[in-house]
């Protein structure tokens, strides 16, 4: 295949869960004819069911908060592959072995090609859906994967990050922040349940510490799910109130999946058995 023909190649990386519609097909190519020096295009992930909080959730994480970080990575210049829905310029991979051995394959690609200066973007406005785990366990194992993952991107590409003449330093200090988050979320975690149980079990002396922390909250959960409820227009009114009320059970969901990777990193076990989905039970 000629050099000419491979610029104007993409190549879609989709999970088997995955649907995108013809519009957001569309917008891609758009993407890749209006600027011939993009390299990476990451599309927006939705979910396709959300029938309980589990799902509902997990919508919102990508709709929302995902989206919010994709867009400061957009203006940081270091947009990141986030697993479903990416699209690549054929000829803009030039190495013979583009991905490592990291779990966590799609930031690690993304960043591999940002330290050969290539360019990334995110797209909110084409969307790629992929199934909503409905249940704790397999959900927890996924996110202890990617967990595992980012240590694994942490320490194989933190230091070449730095030194990397293409990255630019806000960005160096984003991929940073978001390389330490499982270290981050650990600390801030047992931090913040051992604020909770102490100010539980001294209630009498500190319910207004309690009351102050749950007005911080409350707003800022409320505004997230009408962040969420504009973009996906979903009618299931009850089930977003129940979200701002309980929206820090599921940050506490993911500390178990960080001692769980923690723990797999330390030991050296990279075994993980990848997520089922779908009717078939294909696994991803």
């Amino acid at each position: 295949m000629e050099s000419r023909d491979r610029d104007h190649l993409i190549c879609g990386v989709l999970d088997a869960d995955a649907y995108m519609a013809e519009e957001s097909y569309q917008k891609v190519i758009q993407y890749f004819a209006q600027d011939e020096k993009l390299d990476l295009l990451q599309t927006r992930v939705g979910m396709l069911e959300t029938r309980n909080w589990l799902q509902i959730m997990q919508d919102i994480e990508f709709t929302v908060i995902n989206d919010l970080i994709q867009n400061t990575r957009n203006r940081l210049c270091n947009a990141a592959a986030s697993g479903n829905g990416q699209f690549i310029r054929v000829s803009s991979v030039t190495a013979q072995r583009p991905w490592g051995n990291a779990l966590l394959e799609d930031f690690e690609f993304s960043t591999r090609f940002l330290m050969e200066g290539k360019k990334t973007l995110y797209a909110g406005d084409a969307v790629v859906y992929q199934e909503a785990i409905d249940k704790l366990r397999p959900f927890i194992k996924q996110r202890a994967r990617w967990t595992q993952g980012g240590l694994d991107c942490l320490f194989g590409y933190w230091s070449r990050v730095l030194r990397s003449p293409f990255i630019n330093l806000p960005a160096k200090a984003e991929m940073t922040f978001y390389m330490l988050i499982p270290f981050v979320t650990l600390f801030t975690g047992i931090a913040s349940l051992a604020v909770f149980v102490f100010t539980l079990v001294n209630f009498d002396d500190y319910w207004r510490l309690l009351a102050v922390i749950e007005g911080i909250n409350l707003p800022f959960n409320a505004y997230i799910i009408v962040q969420y409820q504009r973009a996906s227009h979903t009618r299931q009114y009850g089930l977003l109130v129940w979200t701002v009320i309980t929206f820090a059970i599921y940050n506490y969901l993911l500390y178990p999946a960080i001692v769980i990777a923690f723990f797999k990193k330390i030991s050296g076990r990279t075994n993980w058995v990848k997520t089922t989905h779908g009717k078939n039970g294909s696994q991803l």
